[in-house]
C-alpha cells in the first residue's frame, strides 16, 4: 500500500445505488456523472452526463 497521489485512478465499485438515489443539486453541487469502466480495455465511457437541463426538469 502506498498513499495516494494527484492523478491516480480510484476506482468504487457496485456504488451506483448509493451515489444516485439520493443526489440533489443542494448548493450548487452538480449531479455526477454515469461512466462505465472495462477492465479488459482498462478503458472508461462516460454513458450519462447532466446539465441545466436536468437541474430544469427537476424543479417543481
Amino acid at each position: 500500500d502506498q498513499p495516494l497521489k494527484v492523478g491516480d485512478r480510484l476506482v468504487f465499485e457496485d456504488m451506483a445505488h448509493y451515489t444516485m438515489v439520493k443526489n440533489t443539486t443542494f448548493n450548487g453541487v452538480h449531479l455526477p456523472s454515469i461512466a462505465t469502466y472495462n477492465p479488459l480495455t482498462q478503458t472508461v465511457e462516460v454513458v450519462r452526463e447532466f446539465g441545466y437541463e436536468d437541474y430544469r426538469s427537476r424543479l417543481s
